[in-house]
């Protein structure tokens, strides 16, 4: 059955892009600062798409229906004998989960940061010297932990692959899953419509962010 739909097969995607480009601009290259930046605002959309599609996107990517219970994640990770989930099991619930706020915060740090030379933040001269400097190791410290949780998510998607869903990977790019308690999905209309409903409150917020809160915050435009 398919389980993931497109925009969430495109957004996982476009997520594994993004985030090994933020570490290639940022770790290697010393002229990408610019595009460093614009993938940031990118990384919002998309994190800001993610929580929207997980409010009223189909019923397997909703986060009531993947986020455990204290009970839930406790009997899965007891459990020798593990039970297929519709969408994510309850430990890959909560990567999900760490993930979205790791690079929300990451993304949204950037907006306090400069390098003195390629790119200047529009929130950069809102807060004091040290509050800007501890944003910035914040921003270090989240894509730490980001990098942290990808060698987690590729561990633990082999391990699954050869113990328990030997489908899984394969799952990632068709979107099927081999269930035995299905749901309803939702009608190509509503799932297009819902998208791009998402899509557009994810640029719609991310361009006020960036052009606009500056200003409404007293900031002197610079460039950014």
């Amino acid at each position: 059955m398919k389980v993931w739909d497109i925009y969430t097969r495109l957004w996982h995607g476009l997520l594994v892009f993004a985030l090994f480009f933020q570490w290639l601009s940022g770790e290697v290259l010393d002229d990408q600062m610019q595009n460093h930046a614009l993938m940031g605002y990118t990384l919002l959309g998309m994190m800001i798409f993610r929580i929207c599609w997980g409010l009223i996107g189909p019923e397997a990517i909703r986060f009531t229906r993947f986020v455990p219970s204290w009970t839930t994640l406790v009997g899965y990770v007891t459990k020798s004998n593990k039970a297929i989930f519709v969408s994510h099991n309850p430990l890959g619930a909560l990567a999900i989960l760490a993930f979205i706020v790791l690079i929300t915060l990451q993304a949204a740090s950037g907006f306090f940061m400069e390098d003195e030379i390629f790119f200047t933040g529009p929130l950069y001269n809102w807060l004091s010297e040290s509050a800007t400097s501890l944003i910035a190791e914040l921003h270090e410290i989240a894509f730490t932990g980001i990098l942290l949780l990808i060698a987690i998510h590729i561990v633990a998607v082999i391990y699954h692959r050869f113990k328990h869903e030997p489908y899984i990977v394969k799952a990632m790019v068709t979107g099927d899953k081999p269930l035995t308690n299905p749901f309803k999905s939702l009608p190509a209309v509503q799932l297009h419509l819902r998208a791009w409903l998402c899509i557009a409150v994810s640029i719609i917020t991310v361009w006020v962010l960036v052009n606009h809160l500056p200003s409404w915050l007293g900031i002197e435009a610079d460039f950014y």
